[in-house]
This record gives structure tokens, C-alpha cells and sequence, in this order.
């Protein structure tokens, strides 16, 4: 019996722990991804293929990738979907930087973000899943009531917001 106590202290010990890393770790990341700064080209595609941004929206659209980059490291290793056509434009422009890429994805999220487009996941709710994680989690970072918004996060927004076609 003593034996057994003494394990379960050890496995409270050990999640205390863990726990008090993990959120550590997700601040770290946080202040990684608010400090980086992009590659210019990142903005120059976006302007390249919705001309009618102005600057000002331009840099929305960074801000958005720069929110996804949160929502992620916040998810951890759970996958989540882009909910943003534009701010997608930009991630791929991003990844295109590889060596860049890669760098941030380890200072920022701890691991490599792959980018897997809706059609080639594993089933038909994998995206689904991925798009309630980003709702919830965008949701919570700008204290909205997820079930009762008075107003949608930026991510889901902003295409709406800029007037992107098929967003």
C-alpha cells in the first residue's frame, strides 16, 4: 500500500511538472512568434494575388499568419486548419523559405508544421476537427463565448473583412 502512495505522488509530481513546462514553453514560443520577422516576399505575394489590399491590409494578413502561428503552438502536436484563404497564401509563401521556415517552426512551435491541404487528410473530419480546434482556441485568445459569439475571431474574419474571393 505504501508503494503504491508513493507512486501516485511520484505521477502527481511528474503531470505537476509537465504542466507548469508546457505552459512555460507555449509563453517562450509565444514571444518567438510575436518577435519574428517575416521575409518582405510573404507580403509582396499577397499584394501579387489580391492587388486590391492596401498595405494596411497587407499587414493584417501578416498578423493573421502570425495568430495561426499562435493557435498552433497553443494546440501543441493537434493538428488545426487554416480557416483564412488569404492568411493560407502567405503560409505557403512562408514554407517556400524552407531552410527560414524550418528555423522559425523549431524556436516557435517546438517541431516542424507540415502543411496538409483538407483533401489529403485521413478522413473527411480530420479537417473538421482541426477547424474546431482554431475556433475554439482563436475564440478563447480574443474572449469570445465560442457558443454564443458576438463577433467572429480575426481568422475567421478576415477574408470576409478583405474581400478575398472564394474565402
Amino acid at each position: 500500500m505504501e508503494n503504491l502512495f508513493i507512486v501516485f505522488i511520484i505521477a502527481v509530481v511528474a503531470v505537476v511538472f509537465y504542466s507548469v513546462y508546457r505552459k512555460s514553453a507555449v509563453v517562450k514560443r509565444g514571444e518567438v512568434i510575436d518577435s519574428y520577422q517575416f521575409p518582405a516576399s510573404i507580403s509582396d505575394k499577397v499584394r501579387e494575388k489580391y492587388p486590391h489590399l492596401s498595405d494596411s491590409q497587407v499587414n493584417q494578413v501578416i498578423a493573421g499568419l502570425r495568430e495561426y502561428f499562435h493557435i498552433c503552438n497553443i494546440a501543441g502536436r493537434k493538428m488545426v486548419s487554416m480557416p483564412s484563404e488569404v492568411v493560407d497564401v502567405a503560409w505557403h509563401e512562408f514554407i517556400l523559405f524552407t531552410k527560414n521556415y524550418q528555423q522559425f517552426c523549431h524556436d516557435a512551435l517546438g517541431r516542424f508544421l507540415h502543411h496538409i491541404p483538407a483533401e489529403a487528410m485521413n478522413s473527411a473530419t480530420d479537417a473538421q476537427k482541426g477547424i474546431k480546434r482554431a475556433w475554439q482556441i482563436s475564440c478563447k485568445r480574443e474572449h469570445i463565448a465560442p457558443k454564443t459569439p458576438l463577433t467572429l475571431p480575426l481568422l475567421f474574419a478576415m477574408d470576409d473583412k478583405l474581400d478575398i474571393p472564394d474565402g
